[in-house]
């Protein structure tokens, strides 16, 4: 029997499994699958959920981390802890897909502490860089490669003072390594979970998908990706004035006037 939190939203591995067994009818009501097949429905299950993982439009939240820079290192890589070798600069549980943010935490000042955005660039930004190795106390701007595994992040120029920065990275859905790990989500991930690890077992069980299933599937991502994809921010052009004449597409907004 699931485990239930005071949202109802908080379940086993194994009955996410299970669930998934009777979608395609492989399992009556009240069944469970054998030792062999729990491990095979669980190694779909961490598939279906390592690809959800990849999509941006699957995370539901980002999280600003801390961590403290090396000064006179570059780059910085951020990954899990191995299970060998060395450990990456900055440890998280998953190599992030990408890095939206970095602020500059400058750690002595008084009397409050001082936050300075870095500018985020590309990599023909970085390739176009002659002096890779420029070193100053306060980098300015960053490069983020999601090498595997550890990412790396060039910090430019490279920092000679220890500071703090602050990464946005995304919040991933939990890895489920045991049938009987406790598994918490947010709305409309339970369906969407079960649904799609029922659609991607159904060959290995000789079953047909039925065209109600995936409408189920279909529905369930389309109420998680609803809830997940954010408005963006709009610009526009020539301070938005046609026929202003202005070339830089600047424009006050205190003032009124362009600049």
């Amino acid at each position: 029997m699931p485990t239930t939190a005071a949202n109802g939203l908080t379940v086993t591995a194994l009955s996410l499994i299970n669930a998934a067994g009777q979608e395609i009818g492989a399992l009556a009501a009240g069944e469970q699958f054998d030792t062999d097949n729990q491990a095979w429905v669980l190694q779909k299950l961490q598939r279906v959920i390592d690809t959800a993982n990849a999509k941006r439009v699957m995370v539901y939240a980002n999280v600003f981390s801390t961590f403290t820079l090396v000064a006179g290192t570059t780059p910085h890589t951020i990954g899990p802890t191995p299970a060998t070798g060395p450990a990456p600069t900055f440890i998280v549980n998953q190599r992030p897909v990408e890095i939206p943010t970095i602020g500059l935490v400058l750690i002595n000042t008084n009397p409050t502490t001082v936050e300075i955005p870095l500018t985020r660039r590309d990599k023909e930004w970085w390739a176009d860089q002659s002096v890779k190795n420029l070193t100053s106390p306060i980098p300015t701007d960053y490069y983020y490669e999601p090498d595997w595994p550890n990412g790396s992040i060039y910090f430019w120029p490279v920092p000679d003072a220890v500071n703090n920065v602050l990464l946005q990275l995304r919040t991933v859905i939990t890895e489920l390594t045991a049938p009987s790990q406790l598994f918490t989500m947010p709305p409309a991930y339970w369906d969407w979970i079960v649904y799609k690890t029922a659609i991607a077992i159904g060959p290995s069980f000789e079953r047909q998908i039925s065209s109600d299933l995936r409408g189920l599937m279909m529905e369930a991502e389309r109420a998680v990706q609803g809830n997940n994809i954010k408005s963006p921010r709009a610009d526009t052009g020539d301070a938005g004035m046609p026929g202003s004449g202005i070339t830089d597409g600047l424009f006050n907004y205190y003032s009124g006037a362009p600049k």
